[in-house]
């Protein structure tokens, strides 16, 4: 099943009409499943249930809630598409001061109706992958980090960090794609910066990005980075040789 495909809601209050539109429908691709309703008060149950994706509506609509359920949807189902049928076209401007600007016909067409289930599944997968851009947008944004440096301010991701190293009042940053950033900060200071991320301080002036980790020489103290087939020799305090040692043979 694909993941745009449609739910569907048809309030429909009589029988023959309700099983033609079904028949009609039932093995179009884009239609994942139907639903029929007889009046506003079966709708709103099944509504609340299952929240579909589009809702055929007849108008005028029969039921204790016929008069709040436009209102309802309107308020509650930002991503619900409503279609008022009707046999008269009479019906129309009443349907555009419900805000409703979608319209169909009876007796129910084939054609007339695919219209609309391609129209709303086309809406579904764009604003779909609107979403996903959008969190896939505010991710790498909450990813990344503020650093100040030489240059004015930098928003970095951390993973292209390869390794800091202090340089009196200030600190190299080095990346992965081997610039060189003078920030303005202690190393100290770009060590609590880094915390949340897979970086360890392994001496006083240095702090390495853990996931570039590929060698210890404990007979040095010497850590070897290595990203993109290219190698970075840092010094490491004794302890800091003992605890990476321990990680490297696990």
């Amino acid at each position: 099943m694909n993941e745009y495909n449609l739910s569907v809601l048809l309030v429909e209050s009589d029988l023959n009409s309700a099983k033609h539109f079904q028949e009609l429908i039932v093995a179009n691709p884009l239609i994942s499943e139907i639903e029929i309703a007889a009046d506003s008060d079966q709708a709103l149950q099944k509504i609340i249930n299952s929240s579909p994706d589009i809702i055929f509506m007849e108008y005028p609509l029969r039921g204790k809630t016929a008069g709040k359920l436009v209102k309802f949807i309107q308020a509650n189902l930002s991503g619900t598409n409503v279609v008022f049928v009707s046999e008269s076209k009479s019906h129309a401007a009443e349907a555009i001061r419900s805000e409703v600007f979608n319209f169909l016909l009876k007796p129910f067409e084939l054609n007339e109706i695919e219209k609309f289930v391609t129209k709303f599944h086309a809406l579904k997968k764009q604003k779909s992958k609107e979403i996903i851009g959008q969190i896939i947008e505010k991710t790498t944004e909450e990813s990344r980090i503020r650093m100040q440096t030489s240059r004015g301010f930098l928003l970095i991701n951390p993973e292209e960090i390869i390794y800091c190293k202090a340089e009196s009042a200030f600190t190299e940053v080095h990346f992965t794609n081997d610039r060189v950033e003078l920030s303005f900060l202690f190393l100290s200071k770009v060590e609590e910066i880094l915390k949340p991320y897979t970086f360890m301080k392994v001496s006083r002036s240095y702090i390495i990005n853990m996931s570039y980790l590929r060698k210890v020489f404990r007979d040095n103290n010497t850590i070897v980075l290595s990203v993109n087939g290219k190698e970075y020799e840092v010094k490491g305090s004794k302890q800091s040789i003992r605890v990476l040692s321990k990680i490297e043979t696990e």
